[in-house]
Parts: structure tokens; sequence; C-alpha cells
């Protein structure tokens, strides 16, 4: 492998990666996949400290999208996430569309049962995600939450805002893999954050209850960040006490019934809110006596039951 790199780095692979033979960009991804894969290879370092292995780096996530969507080259994107470069990766394509294109990478790879044929691959490290992409992932969503809460609230965003919103949706699903990521989950000043944004959002623009449950709304839009963000309180708050608590003193018990409603453009919205107000509850007598003491305020009328699906 050695021979090989100092041989072909920088100018073959970069001929070779820009060429137009297919064959030979999926031949190039692979040699630079067994080259690069793994923590302390010198080819490693060269290729993310170099501005020609950033360019190489740049080329071999833009063969991971469609009409390309080249094996080798998702492999080779791959293991350099598993060699714990997602970060330096993610600064490469800043700024770009690829950003997207590695963001979707990584949710696909999180959410794929393990292959026998990767495992032979990447041997240990096969879907082993560092969890330090999660926490830098957290860290970014808390430095551009405005994106999220203007977003969520119908105001324009520019081409960060999808950045952002992708980086929610990995979250929302990483928070809920219990068994491999318990640093992400057990992050307090991340699900604060969490918390924030949603008491923001629905200060800002409150949910409303009259609002007809066939009113169509993009499922990946505007409509989904007040769901994802439940669904991490949700996830974070498990047999969590301190979490719970911590939910109750920023008053994001209160903010979640509001969301126990039906709403059409907000696609499992009520079973979320229903689950994370379960989880809020459970074995919490502080966070129990906050919906017991709640009160009615008046009857519901028929034709606004009828409005949110109530017959």
């Amino acid at each position: 492998q050695g021979a090989v790199w100092k041989r072909l780095f920088p100018n073959m692979f970069t001929i070779l990666i820009e060429g137009i033979d297919k064959q030979s960009r999926n031949y190039v991804c692979s040699v630079l996949f067994n080259c690069t894969a793994w923590n302390g290879s010198q080819a490693l370092q060269q290729l993310i400290s170099t501005d020609e292995g950033k360019a190489i780096i740049r080329s071999g996530v833009g063969l991971c999208e469609q009409p390309n969507n080249l094996e080798w080259a998702q492999l080779f994107v791959e293991g350099l996430i598993c060699a714990e470069r997602f970060m330096q990766v993610f600064e490469v394509c800043q700024g770009s569309p690829l950003l997207l294109t590695l963001l979707e990478i990584l949710e696909e790879k999180i959410k794929s049962s393990p292959s026998p044929t990767k495992k032979e691959l990447f041997g240990e490290i096969e879907s082993a995600v560092p969890v330090t992409t999660f926490l830098f992932l957290a860290k970014t969503l808390a430095r551009d939450r405005q994106h999220i809460i203007d977003l969520a609230t119908g105001k324009e965003v520019g081409e960060d805002g999808a950045v952002t919103v992708r980086i929610l949706h990995i979250l929302a699903e990483v928070t809920g893999l219990f068994e491999h990521f318990e640093r992400i989950i057990g992050n307090t000043p991340f699900l604060e954050c969490a918390v924030k944004m949603l008491n923001e959002i629905n200060t800002v623009e409150p949910i409303k209850f009259d609002r007809s449950q066939y009113e169509a709304g993009p499922e990946g839009g505007r409509y989904a960040i007040r769901k994802e963000l439940i669904r991490i309180i949700t996830n974070m708050c498990s047999k969590k006490k301190h979490h719970q608590d911590k939910v109750r003193l920023l008053g994001g018990v209160q903010t979640v019934l509001c969301h126990c409603i039906l709403d059409g453009n907000n696609p499992y919205l009520l079973e979320w809110s229903v689950f994370a107000l379960r989880m809020l509850l459970e074995n919490n007598p502080e966070n129990q006596e906050i919906v017991r003491s709640l009160q009615a305020v008046g009857k519901v009328s028929e034709k606004d039951a009828q409005k949110i699906g109530v017959s």
C-alpha cells in the first residue's frame, strides 16, 4: 500500500478520479479506500492535510452522487468516517452541495444493517461510526440553531438551512440507537438546546389546534422540524430522570403537551408527542403533577372536533 500510495499520490489519483471512464474512477476509489480506511495511516494523514488530498476527497464525495453513484466511492467516504475523519471531510465539503451528499452517506450508514461484505472490508469498524461524529454534529446544530427556528416559523433561510435540517434528522435517528451512542444520548447540553429550540418555535408560532388534518404539508420540509425535536426529547428522556427533570425546569413538559394534537402538516407529531409525554412522566412524580394539575377550560365544539379528526 505504501509503495502504491507514493507512486500515485497526488497526481495520478487526481487525473484518474476526474477522468471520464467510470470503471477507472471506481478502481481508483478502491485503491483510496484500501490505503486510507484505517487510523494511523500515513496516506490518510496526507489526504486530509494537503490541498491535493482535499480535492481528491471532494471528487470522491461527488462520485457518490447520481448519476455516478459508485460503490467504491461510497466505501471510500465511509472509510474516512469510520477512521474518525468526518469532521475534516465536513470542513472540506463546506460551502458546496457536497456537504448534503456527505450527510446523506452518514445517514444511510447509521440506518443500514451490517453487511457481511462490508464487515470483511472494514473489519471490526463496520457500522461503528465514532460517537465523536455525532457530538460534533450536536455542537454544529447548537451553533446554527437559528436556521431551525427560522425554518420552522416560516422564514427564508439560505442553503445552509438544508444542511442544518439534515443534521437534525440524523441526530433524531442516532438518539434512538440506545445501545451504541450513550454519550450523545446522555449529553444534557444537547437536550437543553433541543428543548429551548422547541420552546422558541412554539412561542414565535404556536401550534394551531384547529388546523385541518387534511391540509397537506411536505414531510421533509419545515413541518417535520417540531416532530424531530420532540423525537430527540423522547429518546433522551427514556429512563433518565435527570433529563426528565431538566425538561420540566425548562418548561418543556408544557410545550410537549401543546403538541399532542392531530395536524396534517406534521405527520406523526401527535404520536411522538404522546410518546414523549410518556417518557417524561415515567417514574417522575414532579412531572406527573404538572399534568395532574391541568384544568379544563371549556368544551371543544363539534365543529372544532371535526377539524382535528375527532367525531
